[in-house]
């Protein structure tokens, strides 16, 4: 058996395993090629007798913010087996050398989001010993959530709708993503997180913005996709939405991007907003530290997997 990190000349072992193990889309698969696989590091199994690579594994850079320092992670991603070559320990044996990745690259964490409840449990068995948790919300699109801790309505602003593009402005969404979302989030990579936004449109979502035009604040930004089997649904997996108002103003934007809408679910809505909807925790990934720092590892057992990809 052999493990080695993939080069541009694997993207065939690559595809073919992405093909049987996650999707036939060759769009998709080549948008992993393109665009994530010289930003990260893609570790293939090669079992003897086998000319070609038969399982893979990928760890993508990411980083989280503590006492005013970044400290560097990995992101474990598109863990797949071909379906004949299951079933003997390949995923454990590329999670262990993502480890060693780790420790000699001087990683302070590596995190993985399972796909079910039983894939949990085996990465849990792989030293994953730290559960994330992110509070999600279900809101309804047909009525106002304009108001203040002491039940009084704001008073309405008026948006001016802008959509980013993400060719020149990916330098701006990561600043701002930083800027709203490093105290509660373990983020990626710029290269990684252009990637990511990408993933988003194959799941018919995108990232947008408005901003307010009486006013300097940051712009509204937000990252959503429609539910594949309830056209009624749609997921807010990143924002800096503050309160009720910009909640509506939101909603307000939105409504004719999907006509059949009726709910949004978002991911840490504020409280002021969320203790009148309902509201649940759920798990969001599972980490591995590598430092001693028990302060460190007290935040890092706090924050959400930001941007997950599927």
């Amino acid at each position: 058996m052999r493990i080695h990190i993939a080069t541009a000349e694997d993207a065939h072992s690559i595809s073919k395993i992405w093909s049987e193990c996650f999707t036939d889309d060759t769009n998709y698969i080549d948008n992993f090629l393109n665009n994530c696989l010289p930003h990260c590091k893609t570790f293939l199994l090669t079992p003897k007798n086998e000319d070609n690579a038969v399982a893979s594994l990928s760890v993508l850079p990411c980083y989280t913010q503590y006492k005013g320092k970044n400290y560097k992670g990995g992101y474990v991603y598109a863990v797949g087996t071909l379906p004949e070559h299951r079933g003997k320990s390949y995923s454990k044996y590329l999670t262990e050398e993502a480890f060693r990745y780790a420790r000699i690259e001087k990683l302070s964490f590596l995190v993985v989001k399972p796909a079910t409840e039983s894939l949990y449990e085996l990465y849990s068995k792989l030293s994953f010993d730290t559960t994330l948790y992110e509070k999600i919300t279900k809101i309804r699109t047909n009525r106002s959530y304009n108001f203040t801790s002491d039940g009084l309505i704001m008073s309405k602003r008026v948006p001016t709708v802008r959509s980013f593009t993400l060719f020149w402005d990916i330098d701006r969404i990561y600043n701002l993503r930083e800027r709203y979302l490093s105290k509660e989030s373990i983020l990626h990579s710029k290269e990684i997180l252009s990637y990511a936004i990408k993933e988003i449109s194959y799941r018919k979502g995108s990232f947008e913005s408005f901003y307010y035009s009486n006013q300097k604040d940051d712009p509204v930004f937000y990252v959503c996709y429609p539910s594949e089997n309830n056209d009624s649904l749609v997921y807010v997996i990143d924002h800096n939405i503050n309160n009720g108002s910009v909640l509506d103003d939101f909603i307000s934007e939105n409504t004719s991007t999907f006509p059949n809408l009726k709910y949004y679910q978002f991911i840490n809505l504020p409280n002021i907003v969320s203790k009148r909807c309902r509201t649940k925790k759920i798990k969001s990934a599972l980490v591995k530290s590598f430092e001693e720092d028990s302060g460190f590892n007290k935040h890092l057992s706090k924050l959400r997997l930001s941007l997950p990809m599927e």
